[in-house]
Formats: structure tokens, sequence, C-alpha cells
């Protein structure tokens, strides 16, 4: 059940409707995925952002999210190129998937990560979402709270909500 209390609306379609952290973040999935010189741009936006340190540990967990991702998905992830001003339902996702785990939300945490990943892959994307918003928070990072979960019984969540794929 998604509660009463959250800090901001959910966000709109568009990247400009996001705050400087959720820009950041998408940003980092985006970068990835492009591969190339597009992961030399997001090593320079990490370091910019944060300590090495930190830059290293994100980084770090980043790449850990999109093997497990990749490797226990039960479907392929829908994305936006990098310069793209639109923001995507499974890009939305994976926002809340970090806002969550930041957040200490661990209901909604593993209620998002189960919309990506197999059971078997479940332990291993918290962890390594846990690793990334980690450091992403040690770094004055913080993606605000859009939505908050309150466990309630398995009957009553709707488990063929999947969002459409959109890419630009």
């Amino acid at each position: 059940m998604v509660t009463a209390f959250p800090e901001l609306p959910p966000p709109t379609d568009r990247v400009g409707d996001l705050t400087e952290p959720e820009q950041l973040v998408l940003g980092c999935f985006r970068r990835w995925l492009a591969g190339g010189t597009q992961r030399e741009m997001l090593w320079r936006l990490l370091t910019h952002e944060l300590q090495a340190v930190e830059a290293r540990a994100a980084l770090k967990g980043l790449e850990a999210m999109i093997r497990v991702l990749t490797a226990h998905a039960h479907r392929n992830t829908a994305y936006h190129q990098p310069c793209c001003p639109c923001v995507g339902p499974d890009e939305v996702g994976l926002l809340t998937l970090v806002t969550a785990v930041q957040r200490e939300q661990p209901e909604l945490a593993r209620l998002v990560a189960g919309n990506f990943v197999h059971h078997d892959g479940l332990k291993v994307l918290l962890a390594a979402a846990d690793m990334f918003a980690a450091a992403l928070k040690r770094g004055a990072r913080e993606l605000p709270l859009r939505f908050a979960y309150c466990a309630e019984p398995a009957s009553d969540i709707d488990a063929d909500l999947v969002p459409a794929p959109t890419v630009h």
C-alpha cells in the first residue's frame, strides 16, 4: 500500500521535473547502458559529483546492478538515450528502487526489484542497489521520497502490472 507521506509527488515523464540527485542516477544508468565514450563521461560525472572513493563505490554498485538486471531479468529493461528529455516507466522503477534502498523502505525496494528480476536475483540486485545508493547518500546525493510502502498481504498486490517499454 502506498502511503500519504511522500516528500514529492510522482515524477512526470520529463527529466527536467526530476531533482538533481534523480537526474544523476538516471544519467548514470543511461550512460552505463549506452557504453563506449558514455562510460568515460559517466566516470567524469561521478568524480565531479562525489569524492573519488564514493565515485568508485557508486560505479561498482551501478555495474553490479546492471549485471544482475541482465543476468536475472524477467524481461528487457527499457531506457532512453543519455540526452533524451523523457523518462520511461522502467527508469522511474530504477529511480524508485534506489530511493527505497536509500530511505530504508525494504518492502518497496523488494517489490520494485521483483518487477525487474527473477526471485533468484532479488537479493543480489538489492545488495548491488544498496552499494550504489549508499555511495550516493554518503556523497550527499539523496533522492527524494516520492512513494512510501507499507506491506499488505500478497493477495492485494496485482502482479500483472508491468510497464510498457518506451525508448527514444
